[in-house]
């Protein structure tokens, strides 16, 4: 495709190929010079025209470059829709579902997914749990992907033959404006809690960042935000579409929740409001998945599919991959891996498990993430420590802190506690839990879910994921 095709200038040169990675770049290739928060692109456009890129989007004109530059106010929004433009406009055959918050994000945009592809409205997936549609599939590390790889997912999809995606997307991503320039046909904002205030310093900062979300919604689109989370009014302050509120505290919402009965792998609700009463019944559990189904429902009634519909599909949703998932292999004891990794959804599954699964004591195997807010790790082991009956506290990935200070960390202000041992290396922890356990305890896994790598000093460590570690411990315990 012509340069003049992909941006708007007076270029006729041939691009195949676009990043701001200037060690990816080669003939064809259009090399952007993003401005991170430690990093300048522009620093690095004549490493990138050395290895063979025939053209520069830049913010400002570089001396010594030979080849066309074309200067952009914003080179995150022009990124991205040259994207666009050289996928040739993915975007436009699809309608994006974005979800955004602290905690649900996965369940919510991975819900969505299931139901969309049983009443046969292709989607695709983009989120911690991978990005795919029926189809298509790619790897990718991150929960919102960076743009060239966000694009190759949208191309990917629109030639799988999907109409719809439902994705993830991170305050990271948000806030540092990787997804200008990419226009939503629904929002939806879950809740706001304590969290990456390693990056936002504060939580007026994180929710700022969260809140563009609604900001980039189309204004025929809808904004689907929780009225019981106290950062509601920024959300809706921002929503640059009609809003439509979810509570089941507040029944000022436009959409609320009565008669909650919440048992393991059986919740019940009635769902009352603008869209009728409605009795919404499933096989999953915790009162996090009240908002979350609300929050679906109302999103996909905005695309015209009818309530009754939607309610009948929530009845035949399968649990998320690392979402309470359970492995059983006949022994006398459950065992049960989640992806909770914030202080919030670490509590939340904690009090839900122990009012539903009383008969034995709760074991929970939980790890602090180094080279994040430290408040995030203590805030867990106070949690912890005050709701399970015995606790053994790991890491999840110590990034660039030695392992030993991480958990040592952890628990400095639990000093009056006593529940609880720190073992360092995770599968060792995960295997005493297992071993421990007696007839009728409960063994929660919390933190690392389905990834099967550790991130230590910088580097990813390949390793069994924690639903593996489980049953490989079970079966050497069981003799299978």
């Amino acid at each position: 495709m012509k340069l003049s095709e992909i941006i708007p200038c007076p270029y006729d040169t041939e691009i195949t190929h676009i990043t701001d990675d200037s060690r990816e770049a080669h003939e064809g290739t259009l090399f952007v010079c993003i401005e991170g928060l430690t990093v300048d692109g522009h620093k690095y456009a004549a490493s990138a025209v050395k290895n063979g890129a025939s053209a520069i989007l830049c913010r400002h004109r570089i001396d010594g470059i030979t080849v066309p530059q074309i200067v952009t106010d914003n080179t995150d929004r022009a990124f991205n829709e040259a994207l666009n433009r050289l996928y040739q406009d993915p975007l436009s055959k699809l309608k994006l579902i974005g979800v955004t918050g602290t905690d649900g994000k996965t369940t919510t945009a991975d819900m969505m997914y299931q139901i969309l592809n049983m009443l046969s409205k292709k989607a695709g997936y983009i989120g911690t749990n991978g990005v795919f549609s029926s189809g298509f599939s790619m790897d990718c590390e991150y929960t919102t992907p960076l743009p060239a790889d966000l694009f190759k997912a949208f191309d990917g999809f629109a030639k799988d033959g999907c109409s719809f995606a439902s994705m993830e997307a991170s305050g990271e991503r948000l806030g540092t404006g990787k997804l200008l320039g990419v226009n939503f046909d629904a929002a939806i904002f879950t809740n706001l809690s304590r969290d990456a205030l390693d990056i936002f310093k504060t939580m007026e900062n994180y929710g700022a960042a969260k809140a563009k979300l609604m900001e980039y919604t189309k204004p025929d689109g809808i904004c689907v935000i929780n009225l019981d989370d106290k950062y509601a009014p920024l959300f809706i302050e921002k929503a640059n579409a009609p809003v439509v509120t979810y509570a089941v505290e507040n029944t000022a919402a436009d959409v609320y929740a009565t008669d909650i009965s919440v048992k393991y792998n059986d919740l019940f609700f009635v769902m009352n409001g603008k869209l009728g009463r409605h009795e919404v019944k499933c096989n999953l559990s915790g009162l996090f998945n009240v908002y979350n189904l609300m929050a679906v429902i109302i999103t996909l009634n905005h695309f015209g599919i009818p309530v009754e519909k939607l309610v009948e599909c929530v009845s035949k949703l399968k649990p998320v991959e690392a979402r309470q998932s359970v492995i059983d292999l006949g022994q006398p004891f459950r065992v049960i891996v989640d992806y909770a990794h914030t202080a919030n959804a670490v509590k939340n599954l904690m009090e839900y498990i122990k009012s539903t699964l009383t008969d034995g004591v709760l074991r929970v195997v939980v790890g602090a993430g180094g080279s994040r807010d430290v408040h995030r790790r203590t805030d867990m082991a106070e949690y912890c420590t005050a709701i399970a009956d015995y606790n053994y506290f790991t890491i999840e990935d110590a990034r660039f802190e030695d392992p030993q200070m991480l958990v040592e960390t952890m628990v400095s202000t639990v000093p009056e506690a006593h529940n609880y041992e720190l073992i360092v290396d995770r599968d060792e922890a995960i295997t005493k839990a297992i071993r421990d356990a007696k007839p009728g305890d409960t063994v929660l896994i919390l933190g690392k879910g389905a990834e099967r790598y550790m991130l230590t000093n910088g580097v990813l460590v390949p390793r069994l994921n924690d639903m593996e570690r489980a049953e490989l411990v079970l079966r050497e315990m069981l003799g299978k």
